[in-house]
């Protein structure tokens, strides 16, 4: 019995994007051995009315999530590596459909629960944000938790655990950062990996910025689509790692000034 839907042109695009970041998240060294996860709200793409949606492999959540019932969600499973996930995407995420009874799921694409096949640990952050982001009718479909190096080792200096200093110094090191990061970068102290705690913590700091910092662990961005929400990354590590760059060679950056980022800010704020 095929258990699997039909993807179409456009879900088949967002899957190939998909396993493009992957590659990319593998060798740039920010998805070492299992970590990393992404999730992207594809309800759109799939079609409202599956016949006979109980043919499809049901798994269960210890957490129910009743706002998310009849939506889709693309996500990368428990366990599995970016380097395979560039690979071979069905073997190493799935998409599921949350169930009426919203503690439940129906795996209507990829790895089923039939061959014990698990979405991300970290699935309770992923959606509680995505139950947010259409509470707030936002653009913003997909969630991309990395470990950005630079970006993580900022957080390991107790004088850059402070949002306002930390963002100062990212500003000031790409104006990138400044232009298309123009909320800034939200902290979350350290929590255990995949646990409530630090899916409650997120969630009250994605109110306020589209990508977060969990200390001593790694990055959260969210975005509209795959690129635009690594590009996020992307832009803020290379700023980190312009930081390190200096002070590997005996060298405290200047940065740019707070006029120059107030004129950045000026011509800027209304052009994201």
């Amino acid at each position: 019995m095929n258990k699997s839907i039909a993807v179409s042109k456009d879900l088949d695009k967002i899957i190939k994007d998909i396993a493009g970041v992957a590659r990319i998240l593998w060798e740039q060294g920010w998805a070492d051995s299992n970590a990393g996860n992404i999730s992207f709200n594809v309800t759109e793409h799939v079609p409202e009315d599956i016949r006979e949606l109980n043919r499809f492999p049901i798994g269960e959540i210890d957490k129910g999530y009743p706002e998310l019932s009849g939506y889709s969600f693309f996500i990368t499973g428990a366990g599995t590596r970016m380097r395979d996930m560039a690979r071979q995407p069905s073997e190493n995420a799935c998409i599921l459909r949350i169930a009426e009874k919203s503690n439940r799921y129906h795996c209507i694409w990829g790895k089923s629960s039939e061959s014990g096949f698990k979405p991300t640990s970290e699935i309770h952050c992923h959606l509680s944000i995505h139950r947010f982001l259409l509470e707030k009718k936002t653009a913003q479909k997909v969630i991309i938790h990395a470990h950005p190096e630079e970006l993580t080792a900022l957080t390991l200096i107790k004088e850059y655990r402070k949002e306002s200093k930390l963002n100062r110094l990212l500003w000031s090191m790409n104006p990138a950062a400044k232009i298309i990061i123009q909320k800034g970068v939200g902290l979350v102290p350290y929590f255990v990996p995949g646990s409530d705690e630090l899916a409650r913590a997120t969630l009250k700091a994605i109110k306020k910025h589209d990508v977060i910092l969990w200390e001593k662990h790694g990055c959260l961005a969210i975005g509209a689509d795959v690129l635009e929400t690594f590009d996020q990354v992307d832009i803020l590590n290379k700023a980190a790692r312009t930081f390190f760059a200096c002070k590997s060679a005996g060298i405290d950056p200047e940065g740019l000034s707070d006029a120059q980022l107030a004129e950045i800010g000026r011509l800027f704020s209304r052009k994201k």
